[in-house]
């Protein structure tokens, strides 16, 4: 009998899950292709089948981390409760799926990545505003949110911190990252017209 065959999405995922586990070891500049097709247990040719280069690699790799925050926050986003307690839920959740892939960020921090930080900073807008803009939409409704146009608003909130906090770009100590990151909460609480106080404390946790 001869061996299974993958198709042509599996094997993308193939080289992608290898390259991931590769990438959490070492690091993104420490790992070559060949050691990412010896991973993968394909031709070195193959990999080019379906990916142009690392970096292309990479782009795909930041692409499916922007996928599993949005659904992630999703599924914490439509657990019963009040809509202030799902947001804070999908907020929450988004994170725990950003700090399992710390190799990602590093990498989007080089200065030779910043277009593809760039691409996926638009990529997580454009994903997870619907996302939040919908648990906002029910809150309103509730009269825990007050906001006109809540999916505007979410995609102004996203790329501001994205900017401002992700990346580590400023160097900031631990002490100034964690008074712009209280700032962007305060921020947040009045473009979505909560209670003063309602989403930090629910968000505590964030980092």
């Amino acid at each position: 009998m001869s061996p299974r065959r993958a198709n042509p999405p599996e094997r993308a995922g193939e080289i992608l899950a290898s390259a991931a586990r590769l990438f959490r070891e070492k690091g993104v500049r420490a790992v070559s292709v060949d050691e990412i097709v010896q991973g993968a247990g394909i031709a070195k040719g193959t990999f080019y089948l379906y990916f142009k280069t690392k970096d292309d690699l990479l782009a795909r790799l930041a692409e499916t981390v922007v996928e599993h925050m949005a659904v992630a926050a999703a599924a914490a986003g439509q657990q019963q409760g009040k809509s202030l307690d799902r947001f804070a839920a999908a907020v929450l959740a988004m994170q725990q799926v950003d700090r399992g892939e710390t190799y990602l960020v590093e990498a989007l921090n080089h200065p030779e990545n910043t277009a593809l930080h760039d691409l996926v900073n638009m990529a997580l807008v454009r994903r997870l505003a619907p996302v939040l803009a919908a648990i906002v939409d029910a809150g309103r409704a509730e009269g825990v949110f007050e906001v006109e146009d809540s999916r505007s608003t979410i995609e102004f909130l996203l790329a501001g911190q994205a900017a401002l906090l992700g990346g580590g770009r400023f160097g900031w100590t631990a002490e100034e990252h964690a008074a712009r990151l209280r700032a962007t909460l305060f921020i947040i609480e009045r473009a979505l017209g909560t209670p003063k106080g309602a989403l930090l404390t629910r968000l505590a946790t964030l980092g």
